[in-house]
């Protein structure tokens, strides 16, 4: 236990020392400069990504096979690394450049659908609020907690120490509040209290699911999603609805918030759970559907061809 103790603070040591470093970097170098390096570093990750290349050109084979040709895909495929690399620079600027971020995250951050979210606080039961890797996400939640709006995420940590580190630095930098995934009881009951206070939950639900969760159809391929959503409402009755950050050019980004999500109970849970999963993971789609270049395609969704052959 002292040994991975000792390696676990050695590694959180690493990571400061990484991010302060990068922040140093990052406050020198003029903007125009960091957003001209994001394209060279968006080339880069696309080259040296390996498996998580191979596996967003897979994920774009399956989905446009018969629609895009293999040239068309590769583009797709670099845009999306780039759209990546583009993300990280833009939220190191916002963070580390920046006299007043919070005033121009409301310059150049417009919402769309926020009567929604009026409207299903009214409850009284909170809200949640289900959200998708797209552009950049980081700054989805904090924006509407500038407007007034109690907002909480629920952040999954990389496997990596060092990576979830500098990302805990700098959701703490933004003033980002959120409850970490794991463990998952803990997980299960801050979410529980949150919404029983009448907050916004937000939960990113197009990430894979490893083990169990609930098999969806995504893009005419079966999906396993998780369950958390579905059953959050089911048991507090709170209201779900949908919320993306679209990139509308580098510094524009819109905040799209959907109608709440409406399906009739069966009484039967597993039915209720799938419907419920199904109805969201639709609306997901919908929005990958439209900008295919900002959604994380390395990273999200597990879907199976068939039995025997499946993408991730």
């Amino acid at each position: 236990m002292k040994k991975m103790g000792l390696k676990e603070k050695t590694e959180k040591l690493a990571a400061r020392i990484l991010t302060y470093f990068l922040m140093g970097i990052v406050k020198l170098v003029p903007e125009t400069m960091l957003y001209r390096f994001s394209q060279i570093l968006g080339n880069a990750y696309y080259l040296l990504a390996g498996e998580r290349r191979h596996r967003a050109i897979r994920n774009l084979t399956h989905v446009y096979q018969g629609k895009k040709s293999p040239e068309e895909i590769t583009r797709l495929a670099k845009q999306v690394f780039y759209g990546i690399a583009e993300a990280t620079v833009d939220t190191a600027t916002r963070l580390l450049k920046e006299r007043d971020p919070q005033k121009r995250l409301l310059q150049e951050i417009s919402v769309e659908g926020a009567h929604y979210l009026d409207e299903a606080l009214k409850t009284k039961k909170g809200v949640i609020c289900i959200s998708a890797h797209f552009g950049n996400f980081l700054f989805l939640a904090h924006r509407l907690s500038l407007m007034g709006y109690p907002c909480n995420i629920i952040i999954k940590d990389s496997d990596n120490a060092v990576a979830a580190e500098i990302w805990h630095i700098c959701m703490r930098k933004a003033g980002i509040q959120w409850i970490p995934a794991r463990p998952t009881i803990k997980a299960v009951s801050d979410s529980l209290k949150w919404l029983k206070k009448g907050g916004i939950l937000f939960l990113f639900a197009d990430q894979k699911k490893r083990d169990g969760g609930v098999s969806v159809e995504f893009f005419n391929h079966p999906a396993a999603t998780v369950e958390g959503p579905a059953l959050l409402h089911l048991r507090t009755g709170a209201e779900m609805l949908c919320a993306f950050m679209i990139r509308m050019d580098r510094k524009k980004h819109k905040i799209i918030i959907t109608p709440p999500i409406k399906v009739k109970k069966s009484g039967n849970r597993e039915e209720d759970v799938y419907h419920l999963s199904q109805a969201f993971t639709e609306i997901i789609e919908a929005f990958v559907k439209q900008y295919p270049e900002q959604w994380w395609w390395p990273w999200r969704r597990r879907m199976k061809r068939n039995k025997k052959t499946e993408m991730e």
